[in-house]
């Protein structure tokens, strides 16, 4: 009996037979492509030189490089060698970086010349690296360029895949450390393999489509899925500085299928329209995931589609993905309205082959799977998923990994902990009501950030808001932070004018506020506050949320939290401010 490969390069192997012509990568910005026996054929010959070099099964190797043609190439050349690509989101800034790769241990850098600067400043690596190729132009003191590789190799033919098993590991994926410290989730060649058996048959998604990829990882599953990928022309650590027209130019030019983008690109790409418009013809769905989307954009976006077209969030995360999935069109006529009444966030119902429970809340390691953990249906607990793309364990942090799994005894399942709270509506749709470590915990009970935070994001002035807990004396006090939508001052008088002419749930404007319209602000959500969330009693402005540089969206609670601490009466006892 023969042992199916489970090594995804594999498919590109397939298409490079079947299909070569095709064409396998667009780049947008260099104005070139490679066809599937192209990428193939190149790919081999660089995984000749990854072996020549000593770089073979489970050597791990860390990757910094952009998305381009050589990124591809050098990927499916590592997946080829069963070599462990480390990936790390260089977003979150040198510092955690450098942790990252210092903690994944790698023996191998490849990385264009930026980065090997950074390595020999920051000293990254520096106990375990013992080989690095430089991705550009010459050698530039390492051990050899990327260059030469297929150049110097191509002769030897077709590169022999070592064998691997479905457990064996396939990449290291660094979370994005936007709750905590980054952590190294272990993908297996399985995983790999679910997760695009699982995107296949959710989504419908054809061989001959054209793929329109903001997210490289995602990308690489284009050979897998039978799709033709377009690298578009943006700096992928920085989504939310994507140029709208080149990129919509992109899609309309390769007449793109389907497009994959962050909230951040979603959100830039909705906001460019404009009346009378041509809409994007070709794509048949658009998929969106890394962090919530707003309904607001997803609204603003969905004009861009033509009718049918939908946007789709899969929930997940990096330790497991896809969960649960949800198209725009139930969004946008049913769960946005409960959302902005405080329901939560409804991310769908969960992906087939995988398996959603909600326990009690907890945070403390839990050894053993129970029934005896699960809430009932309603209420609010933590989400916890097992199925085949869930990810065992982290690298080098065996007490994150005790947090963060549970272990099946009946099955020898690991169950993944996702560190969000939700529940289960009685239609069988699982509702986000935020991240567990940002839950505000009061003598008057629990809130939860996205159950608050909603009611508030769409009150006239209000960009966005986050809840975060202060303590004083012992006990834990929320409050609402409020990042306004104006930043100046003629901005702020309009704002104004707009709250004094809003007078339908008896909100009227108070004349002590004409000079003082951010205060007036205040008074208006303090109004809301009373109406909804009594407990609330205190609203702090602030003029710029931090958030990932990544998404644009993942509000650092902690460091409001800590801000708002600074603002707040040594005294404060909880009292209205």
């Amino acid at each position: 009996m023969t042992t199916p490969d489970v090594n995804v390069s594999s498919h590109l192997a397939i298409l490079a037979a079947v299909e070569p012509a095709r064409v396998a990568l667009h780049s947008a910005r260099a104005g070139t492509h490679r066809t599937f026996s192209q990428l193939h054929s190149e790919s081999d010959a660089t995984a000749h030189g990854l072996t020549a070099l000593g770089i073979g099964p489970g050597t791990r190797v860390a990757l910094m490089v952009p998305p381009s043609l050589e990124f591809f190439s050098l990927t499916f050349a590592l997946l080829k060698a069963a070599a462990v690509p480390v990936l790390i989101d260089p977003g979150m800034g040198i510092r955690r970086l450098g942790d990252c790769l210092n903690e994944a241990e790698p023996e191998v850098f490849i990385g264009i010349p930026k980065a090997h600067v950074a390595r020999r400043l920051l000293g990254w690596g520096r106990r375990t690296i013992r080989t690095t190729v430089n991705v550009g132009r010459g050698r530039f003191f390492c051990t050899r360029s990327s260059r030469e590789l297929p150049l110097t190799f191509t002769g030897k033919g077709e590169y022999a895949r070592p064998p691997v098993t479905a457990n064996d590991p396939a990449a290291i994926l660094f979370t994005s450390g936007s709750t905590g410290l980054a952590k190294g989730a272990v993908y297996t060649h399985g995983i790999f393999t679910a997760q695009v058996e699982m995107l296949k048959a959710e989504y419908g998604i054809a061989p001959g489509e054209i793929d329109l990829c903001t997210f490289p990882l995602f990308a690489l599953f284009g050979p897998a899925l039978g799709m033709t990928c377009v690298i578009p022309d943006m700096n992928p650590s920085r989504p939310a500085t994507i140029d709208p027209p080149k990129t919509l130019s992109a899609v309309r030019r390769f007449a793109v299928t389907n497009l994959f983008g962050s909230p951040a690109v979603i959100r830039r790409l909705g906001d460019s329209f404009k009346e009378g418009a041509d809409t994007l013809t070709s794509v048949k769905r658009v998929l969106s995931a890394g962090a919530p989307a707003s309904p607001h954009a997803l609204e603003r976006f969905s004009r861009l589609l033509p009718d049918g077209v939908q946007i789709f969030t899969p929930y997940g995360a990096t330790e497991a993905l896809p969960v649960a999935n949800i198209g725009s069109d139930e969004i946008l006529a049913e769960t946005r309205r409960l959302t902005e009444r405080g329901h939560g966030v409804c991310v769908g119902r969960p992906f087939a082959g995988m398996t959603v429970r909600i326990i009690r809340i907890s945070d403390e390691p839990i050894a053993e799977w129970d029934e005896s953990l699960c809430v009932p249906d309603g209420e609010v607990g933590e989400i916890v998923v097992r199925g085949p793309v869930v990810t065992k364990q982290y690298w080098h942090r065996d007490a994150a990994t005790k947090l963060a799994k549970i272990t099946d005894p009946a099955t020898g399942e690991v169950l993944h902990r996702m560190g969000d709270v939700g529940y289960f509506d009685d239609r069988g749709r699982l509702w986000f009501c935020g991240r567990k470590s940002q839950r505000v915990v009061t003598p008057h009970g629990t809130l939860f950030t996205d159950m608050v935070e909603p009611i508030f994001n769409t009150e006239e002035g209000v960009s966005r808001t986050a809840l975060v807990g202060v303590v004083r004396d012992g006990v834990t006090h929320p409050v609402l932070c409020v990042e306004p939508t104006f930043r100046t001052r003629a901005g702020l008088l309009e704002v104004s004018k707009n709250l004094k002419q809003n007078e339908e749930r008896g909100t009227r404007f108070d004349p002590r506020f004409e000079s003082n319209p951010r205060g007036y602000l205040t008074f208006h959500l303090y109004a809301e506050v009373k109406r909804i969330t009594p407990t609330i009693n205190a609203i702090l402005i602030h003029p710029k949320f931090p958030v990932d540089v990544r998404h644009n969206s993942k509000i650092f609670r902690e460091k409001l939290a800590e801000w708002a601490d600074g603002q707040l009466p040594r005294k404060w006892n909880g009292g209205r401010v």
